[in-house]
């Protein structure tokens, strides 16, 4: 018998695993992209092992909760934040502490919504299974791109259900 009549033995199981985003690349790509970027990473996750269900719902959720951030800050700031105060010398001044807290809490927030849904699957994935993950840039990237997408679905629901809050120039509601 010859080397071609053996079968050659099947690939390690390492490399028959999808690449996933561990739970640091979905923190990360949630503070520079939102929490939108966030849930794509998750509903990503679970594409990736053929979970089609349970992405879907991820987008879904991901969508409705920002959906609902999106109105608890402009009812917090009020329809002003969406036109900026602009000074005498034409800057325009943003509050960054409450930028930086809000960007934190989406950070907290989907990291625990990660953690809760996907935080055994994704140290099984690595420790026992030895699993790759994707780089954490890919993952910035990616969610970055999702969040502009899915940020635009966001304001067209916002838009067409009428909750949208509209600012006027001069920064008082029309």
């Amino acid at each position: 018998m010859n080397e071609h009549d053996n079968p050659a033995p099947s690939d390690p199981p390492e490399k028959q695993l999808p690449r996933l985003y561990s739970l640091n690349s979905i923190g990360f790509s949630t503070f520079f992209g939102s929490m939108l970027a966030g849930f794509f990473l998750l509903a990503a996750n679970y594409h990736a092992l053929g979970m089609k269900k349970p992405a879907a719902w991820a987008i879904a959720a991901g969508l409705i909760a920002f959906c609902v951030y999106f109105l608890a800050v402009m009812a917090w700031l009020g329809p002003a934040s969406l036109n900026p105060a602009v000074s005498q010398t034409d800057v325009v001044q943003i509050n960054m502490t409450q930028a930086i807290l809000s960007n934190i809490g989406q950070v907290l927030f989907l990291l625990l919504i990660t953690h809760f849904f996907q935080g055994s699957m994704l140290s099984t994935f690595k420790q026992e299974l030895r699993g790759n993950y994707h780089s954490v840039t890919r993952s910035i990237l990616t969610g970055f791109v999702a969040y502009i997408v899915l940020a635009s679905i966001c304001m067209l629901i916002l838009s067409v259900l009428g909750l949208m809050p509209m600012g006027t120039p001069n920064g008082s509601s029309a």
